[in-house]
């Protein structure tokens, strides 16, 4: 018998392209080393008197000493005041993300529920955190939806890579065929977790007619 997405008792999501996506405005020719809030940090830092350069070789040292670092590495690292970083940091998230507001409303309905929730993210703690706060569902302290956000920090890589997603079923003290994963990669929200035994994926289907990808069958996509 199938089971129903209201069946499960843990829940995991995914962030992007699943509960954000970034607007038109976000263009990658702004990053700085593959990152959209380096440039932000190394603004401070230059505003702070550091060379621009000397900036950008700065924040590239520190997340090769630190591999899987937070943007509060980048902060500490270079002295800089926390709050206006933050608060900076966020403006960036308000200006350049939206909510996909429907699978914020399934995330709200399934807290109300009883349900108990979790993200496992390709960013950062603090990442996640400013992406979630897009949505509603957190604040700059963290977040009362999600019982844990594993993200990059915590589990030591992205989700493609080899035992991160055994390290973020790990997290979660009960069989894996009691979670059910929400997200938008078939790869990444779908199959790897799948290999380590969670319940269901349900696969959204951002983009499907742009990005030209099977989202699986019907069962897994609706929800």
């Amino acid at each position: 018998m199938k089971q129903k997405i209201c069946d499960f008792q843990y829940y995991i999501f995914d962030i992007d392209g699943t509960l954000t996506r970034y607007r038109e405005t976000v263009k990658a020719e702004n990053f700085l080393h593959r990152n959209f809030l380096f440039p932000v940090l190394r603004d401070m830092m230059v505003e702070r008197g550091m060379g621009r350069k000397e900036a950008e070789d700065g924040i590239l040292k520190v997340t090769e000493q630190v591999v899987f670092w937070d943007y509060t590495d980048i902060v500490s690292a270079f002295g800089l005041p926390a709050k206006e970083a933050y608060d900076r940091m966020w403006e960036w998230h308000r200006n350049n993300l939206e909510a996909y507001d429907d699978a914020v409303e399934m995330a709200k309905r399934l807290f109300k529920e009883g349900k108990t929730l979790f993200i496992v993210s390709n960013n950062p703690y603090s990442g996640c955190c400013m992406k979630l706060r897009v949505c509603g569902l957190a604040d700059e302290f963290g977040s009362s939806w999600f019982r844990r956000i594993l993200g990059t920090d915590r589990l030591r890589g992205c989700k493609c890579e080899p035992g991160v997603w055994q390290r973020a079923v790990d997290q979660i003290p009960v069989d894996p065929a009691e979670i059910c994963v929400i997200g938008d990669n078939p790869l990444e929200d779908g199959e790897l977790p799948r290999r380590c035994g969670v319940g269901k994926t349900i696969l959204l289907p951002r983009g499907k007619c742009l990005r030209g990808i099977d989202y699986g069958n019907e069962e897994e996509r609706n929800v």
